[in-house]
């Protein structure tokens, strides 16, 4: 029988973009000038003043991704093949135990993001890079951070079984994105006894909730 899984909650979309000193300076500029009291305010004129920067189309220099943010509203539903739902679960009734080696990592609830080849200048937003902090250090000194919430079913996920499936039968791995003043948990892979589930974007329309437009530099982790 073919069952589908509801991921619902909240979700992150967002990216970082690496940021030359030049341009840290040409961001305070417009800011000042056009007398703007915080980053949110210039994000629609982002792409105009950065080269290579558009995250609407999640064009970045460094990485841009979407995934189910980990917090309380975080759930999901099971409905069988004609949709209707069979039962609500949440993630800390799912199963613990490690879920199977997807290639050469040893795959956990806690484990980071699998690195993909072909994740390069332009990122379609369902590979993951493996790096996705926002935390500058010498060789990235500065980054803008930005990123949207959104509220809804995010994924779904199909699963062929005999049986009906449990919240015990499932699990995930997480990835924690570090910026300077926070760090955001998000979901990476979702597993169904061990195998890892495909996934496919949900029906229902996101609402936003809220968005984060961040220039963090070295100064703001010395």
């Amino acid at each position: 029988m073919k069952y589908t899984l509801i991921q619902s909650g909240r979700c992150f979309e967002g990216s970082a973009h690496v940021l030359t000193d030049d341009e840290v300076q040409k961001l305070h500029k417009f800011k000042t000038e056009n007398n703007l009291d915080n980053w949110v305010e210039m994000f629609d004129d982002l792409p105009g003043i950065l080269e290579g920067y558009d995250p609407s189309s999640f064009i970045t220099n460094d990485w841009a991704f979407e995934a189910a943010l980990v917090n309380s509203s975080l759930h999901y539903v099971l409905l069988d093949e004609n949709k209707n739902p069979i039962w609500d679960s949440k993630p800390d009734e799912w199963s613990h135990t490690e879920v199977r080696d997807t290639g050469n990592h040893d795959w956990s609830p806690d484990a980071r993001f699998e690195y993909h080849e072909d994740v390069g200048e332009r990122n379609d937003g369902k590979n993951f890079p493996e790096i996705t902090d926002a935390y500058p250090f010498d060789e990235k000194p500065n980054f803008l951070f930005a990123w949207d919430e959104y509220k809804g079913n995010y994924y779904s996920f199909t699963i062929e079984s005999v049986t009906q499936p449990m919240p015990t039968d499932f699990a995930h791995t997480t990835q924690g994105i570090e910026i300077p003043n926070d760090e955001l948990e998000v979901v990476d892979k979702v597993f169904f006894k061990g195998q890892e589930l495909e996934r496919e974007s949900a029906e229902e329309v996101l609402f936003g909730k809220n968005r984060t437009v961040e220039v963090f530099t070295l100064e703001d982790v010395e």
